[in-house]
């Protein structure tokens, strides 16, 4: 089996991996699961793994801080609760500070209780190996999702037309099918890979951006091991990509 292609390599390190004996190994024990789509030839087409995982949003600390300092100047104002110029002038700058954050006055009240909740978690939580999140969301990691280059003539030879690709139909009906049979048994909001691509804006993935409907922002954050460092963060809601699923479905069904 060949290893899928990169801006005209083959990315045989990938081949490597999911063929090797830790790989291997970890799919025995259950640390993850590995699966290859054939034809009804017995040809590879695609390969690609599933294993548990978790988003979360940072717990951001210094909104926190001035998210309480806020608070308490407002009730503080409120009760006319100082003494000179000064210190009012202080409670107002608190409050104005605020704004850097681009603050409403429901995130103010919010990221103060946060840091109340946060001083008592302090207390009681004496592992300093525990991270505080803001929140934490239970998710599906895809790994090393592949096309066998050696199939494409298989594919080629099924007469479709040329913008139904091999790994974007097979992602759509197989690797999303594949999670919505998992989803049945095990709670999850949403998917997210690592693209091995070393440039920010590379092909890859724009392939994950454009075709597979992944994106990649500020709002929720991964554990990057080291194997996917040099790697781009990309994620998708599982509702998206379910409905998604049906679109790709209806525009086959037209085609």
């Amino acid at each position: 089996m060949t290893g899928p292609t990169v801006e005209g390599v083959e990315q045989r390190n990938i081949i490597a991996w999911f063929n090797s004996v830790e790989y291997v190994e970890d799919d025995l024990k259950g640390h993850l699961a590995s699966f290859v789509v054939m034809s009804p030839t017995n040809i590879p087409l695609i390969f690609f793994s599933i294993r548990c995982g978790e988003l979360f949003e940072m717990a951001q600390p210094e909104r926190m801080r001035v998210g309480y300092n806020a608070r308490e100047a407002l009730r503080r104002l409120m009760n006319r609760d100082f003494s000179s110029d000064i210190e009012k002038d202080q409670l107002l700058r608190d409050v104005k500070a605020t704004k850097d954050y681009n603050m409403t006055p429901d995130d103010i009240f919010r990221y103060a209780g946060k840091k109340e909740s946060w001083e008592k978690d302090e207390k009681i939580e004496r592992t300093k190996e525990v991270t505080k999140v803001l929140a934490s969301y239970p998710a599906v990691e895809l790994k090393l999702f592949g096309i066998n280059d050696a199939a494409r003539a298989y594919w080629a030879s099924l007469g479709l037309p040329k913008h139904i690709r091999m790994g974007e139909t097979l992602f759509w009906l197989k690797v999303v099918e594949t999670l919505e049979a998992m989803h049945k048994y095990v709670g999850c909001q949403y998917v997210y890979l690592f693209a091995a691509d070393k440039e920010a804006e590379g092909k890859l993935v724009q392939y994950y951006r454009v075709r597979l409907k992944f994106k990649s922002d500020a709002n929720l954050s991964a554990n990057k091991p080291q194997f996917d460092w040099q790697s781009q963060f990309l994620y998708q809601s599982i509702e998206e990509l379910f409905e998604q699923k049906i679109r790709f479905r209806e525009l086959l069904i037209k085609d």
